[in-house]
């Protein structure tokens, strides 16, 4: 099975780059040759290139709305992921489930079957910083070991 870690963010934007650092952390981490690690500065339909051709794909992502805590970890079901109430699964333009969608229409049987997603809730997302808040900061390693958990290499 051929799975793709995306972490997606901005890592000058403060907690926005939550996604980009444990990627970057998982990077050094993962030596499997079915797994690819990236981080990436793109959003919605501009991941469609990036995710065709693996069987899994797991996003992190910082997650910016009035239900989510900061600093807690969520991970999305591949049910949850297409639900309509969590839209907001990133602060970016098109949303993962929008994405995945228009993707399995634009390119059926390339898109990945299974889509986990792992978001935290983020404080700042807007301000030109490299400095995380602590309590997002304190997350990394709890998103680092539930990724490595996901795919069994914990």
């Amino acid at each position: 099975m051929k799975t793709l870690v995306l972490g997606i963010g901005n890592s000058i934007l403060g907690d926005d780059g939550v996604g980009v650092r444990v990627a970057q952390e998982l990077a050094g981490k993962i030596k499997n040759d079915n797994i690819d690690v990236r981080d990436v500065g793109i959003d919605g339909l501009n991941l469609l290139d990036l995710i065709l051709g693996y069987d899994k794909l797991i996003v992190i992502d910082a997650v910016l709305t009035e239900r989510e805590k900061v600093g807690e970890v969520y991970r999305f079901k591949p049910e949850n992921v297409y639900d309509p109430s969590r839209s907001a699964i990133s602060p970016h333009h098109f949303n993962l489930a929008t994405t995945i969608e228009m993707g399995k229409k634009l390119f059926p049987g390339r898109m990945p079957e299974e889509v986990i997603a792992f978001a935290v809730g983020t404080e700042e997302a807007t301000m030109v910083t490299e400095e995380m808040t602590g309590r997002v900061k304190d997350a990394l390693p709890i998103v680092v070991n539930l990724v490595l958990e996901e795919l069994n290499l914990n």
